[in-house]
């Protein structure tokens, strides 16, 4: 379909909040893609140039409220010659590779490894013999070989690279042969990880750069199991040797332990900003001629009246993807009426279903911690807040020192309930 589009018809379609995130790398996304503040990415950067400097590990934390651009940056930050000059990125989906809805510690490792591997195949990577009889080894002495119903290639036995996948294709599918697996892995996790080491140092041997794996997806799901592994594990998760860029959901900021873990390793990409500060009434310019331009990438700008790019920008609460995804929504509103451009009442039909939304899933409970945030945007500390977060009830904007703001579907109930 070409771009932008130029009917409503057609951008109804185009402007899809599901649509993959863009890799500013490739000419076909670059055209689509508007440039964002480097200022948030440059301590990330910076401090995996240090760490490969002073030969340290590099590790770090990455995270945002979910639909803010976190992937697309992502390709863009790996894709930077202050990273590509001194490290092998992989980018590992936990989302595409494993079941995000019930993981285990163990898991992550596995997906470490599978990353590992990946790059291990990609640049055509010679073991030793020593290391590979240790591989098989490790296969034949755990049973998950046997287990995961693979039988050896030769002298050599099976190859691990082709267990690791196995293995994490079973825990991705569930059953019983994803708690076998998990089980292998925790009786003989010292072993496992140091085959991972062994392979990260042939791979840098090579390559004469390290090797970053970054753990993207994990935002997408509730973020109180992610705590659980992250604030119990941590200690395993960071054992193998290799470089970690983690994507984590934005409520784990607010996990005292966790944060007294990863100290200041921990980049936050902010919303585009709707209003400067919590008792602003107008729309923050620059922010605004930023959706205007996003929006222009897909659909002529024409097929929205002022007013109505306005209140769809107030109402995505500067969160990228329902930035397109809302405009994608009045356009659909404003075909079925048959109108020649979306205007202010298919925004309030857009409204109207986001409201709907929030009334399905917040609890009487969820009320009181919503209305203390109305009154107090800087609140001195509040419980409950996480799953606000999660479900973007509640918008973190990080601006100077940071503040809440409702969804601005969320306001409007409020308001209503008010009056």
């Amino acid at each position: 379909m070409k771009l932008p589009a130029q009917s409503l018809a057609d951008a109804k379609i185009v402007l899809d909040r599901e649509r993959a995130e863009l890799d500013p790398r490739f000419p076909e996304d670059r055209c689509l893609y508007v440039d964002r503040d480097l200022e948030t990415h440059q301590a990330l950067i910076t401090e995996a140039q240090s760490a490969y400097v002073s030969k340290r590990p590099f590790r770090w934390f990455f995270t945002g409220h979910t639909g803010a651009g976190k992937s697309t940056e992502l390709n863009r930050i790996v894709a930077s010659a202050e990273v590509i000059e001194h490290y092998v990125p992989y980018i590992y989906r936990v989302r595409d590779n494993l079941d995000v809805h019930n993981l285990d510690f163990t898991d992550l490792i596995l997906g470490i490894a599978q990353s590992v591997a990946s790059v291990a195949s990609t640049s055509k990577v010679t073991v030793s013999k020593a290391l590979h009889h240790r591989m098989d080894k490790w296969g034949s002495d755990t049973e998950l070989e046997t287990e995961l119903g693979i039988s050896g290639t030769g002298k050599t036995g099976i190859e691990f690279n082709a267990l690791v996948f196995k293995a994490s294709a079973e825990v991705q599918a569930g059953g019983e042969k994803r708690k076998i697996v998990r089980e292998k892995l925790h009786e003989s996790l010292t072993d496992f990880i140091k085959l991972i080491d062994d392979l990260v140092a042939a791979v840098e041997k090579k390559e004469k750069k390290r090797v970053l794996v970054i753990i993207d997806t994990l935002d997408h799901v509730d973020h109180r199991p992610i705590r659980d592994i992250f604030t119990n594990h941590w200690a395993s998760l960071s054992r193998p040797k290799v470089s970690l860029l983690t994507v984590i959901p934005l409520p784990m900021l607010f996990e005292p332990q966790f944060m007294a873990a990863v100290s200041t390793n921990v980049s936050l990409l902010p919303n585009v900003k709707v209003y400067s500060s919590p008792n602003s009434a107008g729309l923050d310019a620059g922010g605004f001629d930023f959706f205007r331009t996003v929006l222009s990438r897909l659909a002529e700008l024409n097929l929205f009246s002022d007013d109505a790019l306005r209140e769809l920008f107030r109402l995505s609460g500067g969160m990228l993807r329902d930035m397109i995804g809302l405009a994608g929504d009045a356009c659909k509103y404003a075909d079925i009426d048959k109108a020649d451009q979306v205007d202010p009442k298919h925004c309030t039909r857009v409204l109207d279903e986001r409201k709907a939304f929030f009334r399905r899933l917040l609890k009487g409970s969820d009320y009181e911690i919503l209305r203390m945030l109305r009154d107090n945007p800087r609140p001195l500390g509040i419980e409950g807040l996480g799953p606000l977060l999660d479900l973007k009830a509640v918008i973190f904007y990080p601006n100077g020192e940071g503040w809440y703001g409702l969804n601005p579907a969320v306001q409007s109930i409020l308001d209503a309930a008010a009056r």
